[in-house]
């Protein structure tokens, strides 16, 4: 079946005819803005083949215009032996029909057996299902599909693949081995779980636990044993270590040996006392002899200072009374002067002061100018200021401009409350013949729908009266919500309606703009405001008048120029002058001190040599040579005895060990007899349990349980292998089943990537994974571009399957290529192209830069 032309009317956004004609047998392309019909076109090509014409479903009713009217599809279509008109109408005169080279053939129901028999419509999707994408379908399934949908176009798929290969059930391997298989994995879950752990509670599990349990209780018995023959082992060594320890002969030795250390010790301490008393007489002579040596050395000292300080005190003091006599003459030739830079400095003060107030007399005539404009300038600001405190009160009363707004909202929402209530209640409508009208309350009944909102009576001159009731479910909480809602906003501006509100919220908005230009003229006028102009009126200088003979500022500036020059000249030599005589009065000072300080030096040089009394050398000397010999013999005694000492370190070493010797032949004796105690204890527990016997008991049951397990694990091996291997013979089958839809797909998947390969799910036939550079990706990872691309291709090759089953179904792709990049689109172009020998196939598309580079039939659509 090829695509010839269709017409669409009354379909959505179409309401006048419109008509896509033109169509050829290959590639056609349909591009076109967003929201110009495509999916329309699509969802109607649809509708025409697979919905009923007597269908009211909602995908019919979406078919419908806002406008309302009754949705027409009219197809032209090309079978193998003429061409046909296939025409369907929904809603209102529905009917389906079906023409022949103009001739209508079929109509009603015969017309849909027609249409699904061309298309083969098994389930509901029949092989559009399988060439033909939606807009936003990036997959073979769309993830809103229905199980029936699902289901359905399994089956569509399950028998394209079974009139291709013809031999479904043996290259599956039949149902026996399925059966097998089946059988095999029931086996296996009396034992384990699909993961291969062993499922608690059963035979497997059972097994594993007994011989873990017989196999700790071994583990702990044979410990047991074990410590019972250590404990054995041990007490043998522990009496052997009593006996060697507690025999005669040993205590006797120990005891000797402490002896003789002791008596050691306290010889080598002795001689070691009589050491440190020589010493000590060493260390006296040496001190002795080191304090009459010092104290010789400190009176030359002092004899040399004294003489020194004699000297330098006469060389400071003559230079001291030359220092005095040379600052006096600096002193006297700075009077002069000191009146000179005095008499300069009065002339300057009186020339700046004429200088001033030349100055002063000129800014008195400048300042009269400015104070005019300040007080002009006052005057306007403080009306200004006058006006501007009603203005800002009235710019703050009324609703502002969020506040109204919310408040319109408000009554619009309860305005169109009132609205949906009134369409929504029931409504009477009364048409009057003769001069009588009904009434309601006193008021006449106008002839327009009234609509019914509570319970009302109606009267009827000389018939009576009637009472309307209106249904339960009329009720007003909506309305009720809104109209509180607008009145507590009303309440809350303190406002009767919403009129006032717009007429107050205007009057703010106009004193608001009145206000902005009364501040802009106040910016304008005083920019730092009336303060600062006050502040700066009242800061200009009073009026004066200039005295008689006031010379002019130049005359003045010259004069005091004049003044600064003498009296930075008067300065300077006054400096120069000051300066001199500062150094030559800190040298006097420093001459001074130094002489004061040399007399100090001088008495304290002779205070030194007062402590050593008179003939202090004539003394010192004979008291040195007795010191020196005592020394000598300090010295001598001193090593004759460090000659003679013991090693204080080596006795009480010996004493130390002899000592550990015995209290460790002690302690170890107590220790060894306690633990024989506690070995005996052990031992007698452990020998009445019969820990041997129990032990040889559960290595028997250990052994068999072992066997046991091995011969269920045995079991569940070959369980496993026999699973692995059907499993194997069956995938093997299902490569064969699905060989032919690859063959057609591996040039197709190759245009995108070498040497790729798609992996079929057996169930589903539908493919689960992309196998390229050696990587198997599952397609759930994959990008959406990616997807959209596998899915394209994956229809071009069942449409392939169709036409070499003899059936050719026209493939249709609405915005199929929405996520694909600009390189991989070039490619998928070649593949459209490369399948469009022998295929119809319809793209429509929005992308019209992208698609320009397409080729193939471009088709329009026209009004008619």
């Amino acid at each position: 079946m090829k695509l010839v032309s269709i017409e669409l009317s009354d379909v959505r956004r179409f309401v006048a005819p419109v008509c896509i004609d033109g169509i050829g047998p290959g590639l056609n392309v349909l591009c076109a803005p967003n929201e110009f019909g495509k999916s329309t076109l699509f969802d109607a090509l649809q509708a025409l083949f697979f919905q009923p014409h007597r269908s009211k479903s909602k995908e019919i009713n979406a078919l419908r215009p806002h406008v309302g009217g009754s949705p027409c599809v009219t197809v032209e279509v090309e079978l193998s032996d003429a061409r046909y008109t296939l025409s369907k109408r929904w809603l209102g005169k529905a009917q389906a029909t079906v023409h022949r080279n103009g001739t209508l053939i079929h109509q009603a129901d015969d017309a849909e057996a027609f249409i699904s028999a061309i298309v083969q419509a098994e389930g509901d999707g029949g092989p559009a299902g399988l060439l033909w994408v939606r807009q936003g379908l990036t997959r073979l399934e769309g993830e809103g599909d229905s199980p029936k949908e699902r289901d359905a176009a399994k089956a569509a798929r399950r028998n394209l693949m079974t009139s291709v290969t013809g031999e479904v059930e043996a290259l599956t391997g039949g149902r026996r081995m399925d059966k097998a298989l089946a059988r095999t994995r029931e086996e296996l879950a009396k034992y384990v779980t699909p993961n291969g752990k062993a499922i608690k509670g059963k035979p497997l599990s059972d097994a594993e636990a007994l011989v873990n349990m017989l196999t700790e209780e071994k583990a702990r018995l044979e410990t047991t044993a074990r410590q019972l023959t250590a404990a054995l082992a041990r007490r043998r060594e522990v009496v052997k270590t009593l006996t060697s320890l507690t025999a005669p002969d040993e205590v006797e030795t120990r005891q000797t040996r402490l002896e003789d250390a002791t008596r050691a010790l306290e010889e080598a301490k002795r001689h070691a006392d009589t050491l440190d008393n020589a010493t000590a007489a060493l260390r006296a002579a040496e001190m002795t002899q080191a304090t009459l040596s010092e104290r010789l050395s400190a009176l030359h000292r002092a004899q040399s200072a004294c003489a020194k300080a004699k000297a330098d005190l006469q060389s400071a003091e003559a230079a001291a009374r030359a220092a005095k006599e040379t600052s006096a003459q600096a002193e006297a030739a700075l009077i002069p002067l000191a009146d000179a830079l005095a008499a300069a400095r009065h002339a300057k003060t009186t020339a700046d002061a004429e200088l001033a107030e030349a100055n002063r007399a000129v800014a008195s005539l400048a300042a009269a100018a400015r104070r005019k404009d300040l007080a002009d300038r006052i005057g306007k600001a403080r009306a200004l200021l006058e006006k501007r405190a009603p203005l800002a009160l009235a710019a703050t009363r009324g609703p502002d401009a969020k506040a109204l707004a919310e408040l319109q909202n408000l009554s619009q929402a309860a305005a169109l409350e009132r609205a949906l209530r009134d369409r929504s209640a029931a409504q009477i409508t009364f048409h009057h013949t003769g001069p009588a009208r009904v009434t309601t309350g006193d008021n006449p009944v106008p002839e327009t729908p009234l609509p019914v909102l509570a319970e009302t009576r109606f009267d009827m001159p000389g018939l009576g009266h009637f009472t309307v009731k209106p249904a339960a479910g009329n009720d007003s909480d909506d309305l009720a919500r809104a109209e509180a809602a607008f009145a507590t906003s009303l309440s809350r501006l303190g406002l009767p309606d919403l009129a006032t509100a717009q007429s107050e919220a205007t009057a703010r908005t106009e004193a608001t703009s009145a206000l902005r230009d009364l501040d802009a003229s106040l910016a304008s006028l005083a920019p730092q405001g009336l303060p600062a102009l006050e502040a700066e009126l009242s800061a200009l200088p009073e009026a004066v008048t200039p005295r008689e003979g006031l010379p002019t500022v130049a005359e003045a500036q010259t004069a005091a120029d004049k003044a600064s020059i003498a009296l930075q000249s008067a300065e300077t030599a006054h400096e120069a002058a000051r300066a001199e005589a500062e150094r030559l009065r800190t040298a006097e000072v420093r001459a001074s001190v130094q002489a004061t300080s040399l007399a100090n030096e001088l008495a304290r040089a002779e205070a030194v040599l007062v402590t050593f009394g008179e003939d202090a050398e004539a003394t010192l000397l004979p008291q040195l040579a007795s010191a020196t010999t005592a020394l000598e013999e300090a010295r001598a005694k001193h090593a004759a005895l460090l000659a003679a000492a013991p090693d204080l370190m080596a006795a009480q070493a010996a004493f130390d060990r002899a000592k550990s010797i015995v209290e460790s032949a002690r302690s170890e004796t107590t220790r060894l007899e306690l633990e024989r105690a506690q070995l005996d204890t052990e031992i007698k527990i452990q020998s009445g349990a019969g820990v041997m016997e129990e032990l040889a008991d559960t290595t028997t049951r250990l052994d068999a349980a072992t066997e046991s397990l091995a011969t269920i694990s045995f079991e569940v091996a070959v369980l496993k292998e026999l699973a692995t291997t059907l499993e194997a013979a069956r995938n093997e089958a299902r490569d064969r089943y699905f060989e032919p839809v690859l063959a057609e797909l591996r040039p197709l998947l190759r245009m995108l990537w070498p040497d790729a390969e798609l992996r079929f799910d057996g169930e589903s036939l539908l493919p689960t994974a992309l196998v390229r550079d050696g990587r198997e990706e599952p397609l759930s990872i994959l990008s959406g571009g990616t997807q959209e691309q596998i899915a394209l291709l994956v229809r071009l090759a069942f449409a392939r399957l169709l036409a070499a089953r003899g059936h050719h179904a026209p493939i249709i792709f609405d915005d199929a290529l929405v996520y694909t990049d600009d390189d991989r689109i070039e490619k998928m172009f070649n593949a459209l192209h490369a399948q469009a020998s022998g295929q119809q196939i319809i793209v429509l598309s929005c992308r019209q830069r992208a698609f320009r580079d397409l080729g193939g039939m471009a088709l329009t659509v026209r009004g008619t």
